[in-house]
């Protein structure tokens, strides 16, 4: 059931604590929002869930992001922007961009065109282009072409981190609200941008005022796939010939930043990674779906009855799976965070305006770049860089 949630904007609330205006944030939102629901305990160990999914704009976390980016980029009078997604990113950045009147193009692999949505890429001011590539090498043209055309790219890592860091004003709010604090906060990681920006907000909050927010301790779950923070972080390794059974969590080449970034995050919360085989999640997500559901948490489904995306469904199944190995004790308090799959099915086919081999993509980006710029009418923040 659901115990607790925020009326307005999560994003216009709080963004005091953000260094982009609250007016450019008023233009930029669309209603974000996030809410948490109880669980029964498992093991006795009580459970709630963080959902950043079932009542945002693009049913997904990634709103919150997309705010945020969005209103950065008026503040800056930027008219274009170059990004990249396997899909939730994607679409969440185009609703917000159109809904500002910021122009885009946006890069995706060939497995993420069943996520985009169609009436999205149908907006006059969003242009999809479909790699056939890798994310590594999609990431390497995008920067290349970004540096060639003077085109910016969003959102930036800054922009994740401020978007994110908004995770713990929201639940510092909920503990005063709800009495209570948790002992882990769990997600499923791909570049982990989300706990880092979450742990960055919590810093922040205890700066000034450390009895208002515990520092829960971080358990992050990849699927067995792909675990380069598991590799990186304990030697331990999945199965790289495994099936891929969610998507989204597709990021196998990591930073040094990122990893060093995750050491600390860990140290300091005293947390780990961990990877989830799948033959354990498979046998966890039917009562992981069950138990979301009865919670009143949307779990949409394709038409062939699997859920559209696993990445919230991982973070639960994770949690079960952390409970029954005595990773997480009896009596202490989980957060699990739902961050995607209550968007239904969109109607339509999406077509990706154009489509690129790896030789044709950075061509394919000029023309692309050089068609939407016709359409800002020659406004650019960055005309003076190109």
């Amino acid at each position: 059931m659901e115990i607790y949630a925020q009326g307005t904007s999560v994003i216009e609330r709080y963004a005091a604590h953000l260094d982009t205006a609250p007016e450019l944030i008023r233009r930029a939102s669309l209603q974000e929002s996030g809410r948490i629901v109880q669980l029964p305990p498992h093991h006795e160990v009580p459970l709630d869930v963080l959902d950043l999914s079932t009542a945002n704009t693009t049913g997904t976390f990634k709103s919150w992001l997309a705010c945020v980016t969005v209103a950065r980029c008026l503040g800056e009078d930027q008219a274009l922007i170059l990004g990249q997604s396997s899909g939730n990113t994607a679409n969440a950045m185009a609703a917000y961009t159109a809904h500002a009147g910021i122009h885009a193009v946006f890069l995706h692999p060939p497995a993420s065109r069943r996520r985009i949505v169609p009436r999205l890429a149908r907006a006059g001011t969003v242009r999809f282009i479909e790699i056939d590539a890798s994310e590594q090498h999609i990431k390497a043209t995008m920067a290349a072409c970004a540096r060639t055309s003077g085109i910016p790219v969003a959102p930036t890592q800054r922009d994740q981190d401020e978007a994110n860091k908004m995770r713990a004003y929201f639940l510092r709010d909920a503990a005063r609200e709800l009495g209570r604090q948790w002992d882990w906060h769990v997600q499923a990681i791909s570049s982990a941008f989300g706990p880092f920006g979450f742990y960055k907000g919590v810093q922040e909050i205890r700066r000034t005022d450390r009895a208002a927010m515990r520092v829960p301790r971080f358990l992050g779950i990849q699927q067995e796939a792909v675990t380069p923070f598991v590799q990186a972080l304990t030697g331990r390794k999945g199965d790289p010939d495994a099936d891929m059974v969610e998507p989204t969590l597709f990021r196998r080449a990591l930073t040094d930043e990122l990893v060093q970034r995750m050491r600390r995050l860990c140290a300091a919360s005293r947390g780990t990674v961990r990877h989830l085989t799948n033959t354990r999640y498979r046998r966890l997500e039917p009562h992981a779906i069950t138990m979301l559901q009865e919670a009143g948490v949307t779990v949409a489904r394709d038409s062939d009855g699997q859920p559209r995306e696993r990445a919230g469904l991982y973070s639960l199944a994770g949690t079960l799976d952390a409970i029954e190995q005595e990773l997480i004790r009896p009596g202490e308090r989980v957060l699990a965070v739902y961050t995607g799959g209550s968007a239904p099915p969109p109607p339509g086919t999406y077509r990706p305006h154009w489509r690129a081999r790896p030789d044709e993509a950075p061509d394919t980006i000029s023309r692309a770049l050089a068609e939407v710029w016709r359409g800002t009418d020659g406004r650019r923040g960055a005309e003076g860089r190109r």
